[in-house]
């Protein structure tokens, strides 16, 4: 019988390609590519996506939670920075681990949240500028009070992030504070905006130097110079109390002038429930008053004196 020849077997390699993260050359089966072919291999593209998840919401925020490829970031420059959507969820479910796939979800999962939130707010915040508008179009005196009452309580007396609003409640100690919504650094003492770290501010600001000194004169407390940081930057809860009803009391001195006597004495009395909750009483705002429309005098009479001495003689 004539002889069978065997069939010869072919062996087709897979693609190689170099991945994106780690510069190794890995088949492309074994690991991910975008949708302009940037190849990344699947432990780097593991570890990626469990980054990219546990980043701050604010940061996933930018790109809606959603995982691009390594390549779009700002290390990239402009002709190098990949502009590919996003992957797909079912491509990284098939390239990552049952943990890290987790992790992904569960991080969309909680910018939806706050997303979800911040529309309620800004739909609140909506219909209140809307009663505001109502109140100044021809509201009696009694809404007049209600609309100025609102925005003591919001603006003055409730300590918050001066960039998104919220509202901050906890102090650990440091009066360079940090927003848990939108990463804003700011300062305890004046709520000034000092961009991602509010440290080197809060180390020279002036109310921070008078509420220390305030602190020590009044409860024997005050700032802690811990390392090379000034002693404003650090302090107790005593001292965080003094520094924050300085604050409060000025500013509320300097709202109540848009007010004539008659308007000043019944948002105070209208408020009364509130600055007592705040250990601010009456006498400390008048003191506040008289402060400031001190600072106000000397600040004129220095602005006359320096115009007189650049008049021509």
């Amino acid at each position: 019988q004539p002889r069978r020849r065997s069939t010869p077997v072919v062996v087709i390699m897979a693609e190689q390609k170099t991945c994106t993260i780690c510069f190794t050359d890995g088949p492309v089966t074994e690991g991910v590519c975008c949708p302009h072919a940037h190849y990344t291999c699947a432990e780097c593209f593991d570890a990626h996506v469990r980054n990219e998840a546990g980043k701050d919401l604010a940061l996933l925020a930018k790109c809606d939670g959603r995982i691009l490829c390594p390549r779009n970031t700002a290390a990239n420059t402009d002709a190098d920075r990949c502009d590919a959507p996003h992957f797909p969820d079912k491509d990284i479910a098939a390239a990552v681990s049952n943990d890290t796939f987790e992790a992904y979800l569960d991080a969309r999962s909680k910018l939806r949240e706050r997303q979800v939130a911040e529309e309620m707010e800004a739909q609140m915040e909506a219909r209140l500028q809307l009663e505001r508008e109502r109140a100044k179009r021809g509201a009696g005196k009694e809404e007049k009070l209600r609309v100025a009452k609102e925005h003591v309580i919001e603006h003055i007396l409730t300590l918050a992030c001066p960039r998104c609003k919220q509202a901050f409640v906890d102090f650990d100690g440091c009066f360079a504070l940090k927003c848990s919504r939108c990463a804003a650094a700011f300062c305890a003492y004046c709520l000034a905006d000092c961009g991602r770290d509010a440290h080197q501010h809060v180390g020279t600001c002036p109310e921070g130097q008078a509420s220390v000194k305030a602190a020590k004169k009044q409860k024997g407390v005050g700032g802690r110079a811990i390392g090379n940081m000034p002693a404003t930057v650090y302090g107790t809860k005593d001292a965080f109390d003094v520094a924050q009803k300085r604050r409060r009391c000025r500013y509320l001195a300097l709202y109540l002038e848009k007010f004539d006597d008659e308007g000043q004495r019944e948002l105070v009395d209208a408020l009364a429930s509130e600055l007592k909750d705040l250990d601010i009483a009456e006498k400390d705002v008048r003191h506040w008053q008289k402060k400031e429309a001190k600072a106000m005098r000397d600040r004129a009479v220095a602005q006359s004196n320096a115009a007189a001495r650049q008049a021509p003689r």
